[in-house]
């Protein structure tokens, strides 16, 4: 997905102002998804069939998430599976 900041220009303050909100809850979902999808794929250890030493390294070089995010949704996912 390539969105910049052009593409929120065109909106009317009231429109940017209802847009924000909505785009956050939508990370937020996605996030929790991420989340629960990482669990599983940890439990089953798929990152090893395609390549990757541990979760962190396909967190990393596959998803492309800075170091800060992989810690802190292998360290969720992780505490999800303990706490369901």
């Amino acid at each position: 997905m390539s969105t910049n900041r052009a593409a929120f220009d065109h909106l009317s303050d009231a429109d940017l102002l209802r847009e924000v909100p909505r785009l956050a809850a939508c990370e937020r979902d996605a996030t929790a998804s991420l989340i629960a999808s990482l669990a599983v794929l940890d439990t089953r250890q798929l990152y090893l069939g395609e390549g990757f030493s541990s979760l962190f390294v396909y967190c990393r070089e596959c998803l492309r998430l800075s170091e800060a995010a992989t810690y802190d949704r292998i360290m969720a996912a992780r505490a999800a599976r303990r706490f369901p």
